[in-house]
């Protein structure tokens, strides 16, 4: 009995083993695809195609003072008017042009103008900040009565001549996670005034010559806050906006995404067959080897050491046709597709799409001549070749659905548009640029629910090296916005300007460093795939957000609330008992806040 008990027990095992070797397999056939976590992520994106009910915050507003006659003061406010519209503020705004405000009315004071004249009754601001208001001066002033009358209360001791400064090192952390950060570029420049401060002003950035940039300084039980600058009319510095207004007041709280994406472009996609020196000399393979072997093993290896999920956005094919029929392509590489599709799904990430072929969706000769593109002839036609592109991919991956968009050269014009919904109905998520665009060609974004439902979910960052504007944006954007968001190319190795000469070697340390460093200095920011962060992005904008104080106690309620949500609180003050929340401190007086029910307290001590 004991030999056929056994006998039983050693088939049941080599059994057992046979089923789970062969789930191993099934797990890794293309067959199992069907049933990745995409799924999950296309389910809950539905949601985008709902119609969002705008609401208005409740509470004092934020009111932003501008003058009509001045385009800096418009770009000012506008840029302003973004920044408290994402933090969920309630906002108004005053033109100075259309007479005086009542300044008792505003929870703060941002002012947009040069000369504080324009602002009215000087008196009621001075004893509007005595008895505890806010007053933010968001540009360099002109001297003159107002600005005499002030300047003390300011924190200015002497004031000299306008001059122009180049550069900034914060002394303070008011960009998240970069107290004594030093940039110097042509692209951030100042006009600012020669002062001398006050001892109690508390400097938080100086030029990079060390001139003051942005101080506070305590007036009665209120605060002055002043840029001595003329930069945050520019996009890049919303950051800097936000950071100042959350060092305002003594408890400051706003909503972020809390999103760390990264990007692949033309990943999967025809690799080039040609022998190119930069990879041959160094590692004697062919184009194609290297990347299976060397590129992108490395970069697995770099997400799962740095915490990313990628996106990876494939290219059907390269040739230039912008003309039906499309079917017939010559290059696409369906093995490919298969092979690198499967490693990049099982290792988390997302499969996109970045175009049927690496042409522009636009009409336009111009914009198509800029980046050596062939316009397209009509709308059907681009439409038709993203349906190719589609059906490229359901061959692949037979039951998953992509929802992700990224227009090559981050170029898309509104025909383009039109023709990706034609016939995609799963497209969900567009995400083009989130800097301003000089040449006014780029796709430039907020991030935002379009009309149609489809979210506009803007990358701010390339390239695998980072340069002083590479840094800044980042900074400025996890600050303003909670998110991280950033794309590279496989072929920018051999592009030589793209590569800036660089060795594959060279390249994987600087993104390595790069990638390293974020998830040293926020660790707390998710590695999401683009699916991911759009659904919880979407379920945040569509939110409304109320806070208060009663004592020392800090009451929140969420509408239209799912599962959590993220916020940063800059206060001084310590932590008690919290409840619908937890508070995790992220920086000096800085703190993340992950909220798990719709409503949620914070016991704040001394």
């Amino acid at each position: 009995m004991n030999k056929i008990g056994l006998k039983r027990n050693v088939y049941i095992i080599l059994i057992g083993i046979l089923f789970l070797a062969i789930a191993v397999q099934v797990t890794n056939s293309k067959y199992i695809l069907q049933f990745n976590r995409n799924s999950t992520a296309n389910g809950n994106l539905k949601g985008l195609k709902m119609a969002i009910a705008q609401v208005q915050p409740s509470g004092k507003p934020y009111c932003v003072v501008f003058d009509s006659t001045e385009d800096f003061s418009e770009k000012l406010k506008n840029q302003t008017e973004r920044v408290l519209g994402y933090m969920k503020k309630p906002v108004k705004m005053f033109d100075v042009r259309g007479g005086a405000f009542q300044v008792s009315e505003c929870q703060v004071v941002v002012s947009t103008v040069e000369d504080l004249g324009l602002i009215g009754n000087l008196e009621q601001l001075i004893q509007y900040i005595e008895k505890g208001g806010y007053v933010f001066q968001e540009t360099t002033t002109t001297k003159g009565d107002a600005f005499y009358r002030l300047y003390r209360k300011m924190g200015i001791v002497n004031a000299g001549n306008l001059r122009n400064a180049q550069g900034i090192h914060l002394t303070s952390n008011v960009l998240i996670g970069e107290e004594n950060l030093r940039i110097n570029g042509q692209f951030m420049m100042n006009s600012i005034m020669e002062v001398e401060l006050d001892e109690k002003s508390r400097v938080l950035a100086k030029t990079a010559d060390g001139a003051p940039l942005l101080w506070d300084y305590q007036f009665g039980q209120g605060k002055f806050m002043v840029f001595n600058g003329t930069m945050l009319q520019e996009k890049l510095n919303r950051g800097l906006i936000a950071g100042a207004l959350s060092m305002l007041e003594p408890v400051f709280v706003y909503p972020i995404f809390n999103s760390k994406i990264v990007y692949l472009d033309d990943f999967p996609a025809p690799i080039p067959t040609e022998i190119y020196p930069i990879i041959y000399n160094e590692y004697h393979k062919t184009t194609s080897s290297f990347f299976k072997d060397i590129w992108w093993p490395d970069m697995l290896s770099l997400a799962k050491k740095s915490d990313v999920k990628y996106t990876a956005v494939l290219i059907e094919s390269y040739q230039d046709r912008v003309k039906p029929p499309f079917e017939f392509t010559v290059d696409k590489d369906l093995k490919g597709l298969i092979s690198y599709g499967r490693e990049v799904l099982k290792s988390g990430g997302e499969i996109g799409l970045h175009g049927y072929n690496h042409q522009a969706l636009t009409t336009s000769q111009e914009v198509a001549d800029e980046f050596e593109y062939k316009p397209w002839g009509n709308i059907d036609d681009m439409a038709k070749a993203t349906a190719e592109a589609v059906d490229f991919a359901k061959n692949a991956f037979p039951s998953y659905n992509m929802v992700s968009y990224v227009p090559p050269s981050n170029v898309l014009s509104p025909e383009g548009r039109e023709a990706l919904k034609k016939y995609w109905p799963t497209l969900a998520v567009i995400s083009s640029l989130y800097p301003e665009d000089d040449k006014n060609m780029a796709y430039v974004q907020e991030y935002s629910i379009a009309h149609d439902g489809i979210l506009e979910m803007p990358r701010v960052t390339s390239d695998y090296t980072e340069d002083n504007y590479q840094r800044w944006i980042t900074a400025s954007a996890i600050t303003a916005h909670g998110i991280f968001s950033h794309f590279i190319h496989p072929d920018d190795l051999i592009s030589e300007d793209r590569s800036g000469g660089l060795t594959w070697e060279q390249m994987y340390k600087n993104i390595s460093d790069r990638f390293e460093r974020i998830h040293q200095a926020y660790p707390w920011l998710r590695a999401m795939t683009s699916a991911e962060a759009a659904f919880d992005m979407e379920q945040e904008l569509a939110s409304q957000v109320t806070l208060s104080m009663e004592g020392n106690v800090m009451y929140g309620k969420i509408t239209s609330f799912h599962d959590r949500a993220f916020f940063i609180a800059r206060m001084e003050n310590k932590i008690g008992k919290l409840h619908g929340c937890k508070v995790e401190k992220i920086d000096t007086n800085t703190y993340l806040i992950t909220v798990t029910k719709n409503e949620f307290d914070i016991e704040l001590g001394g």
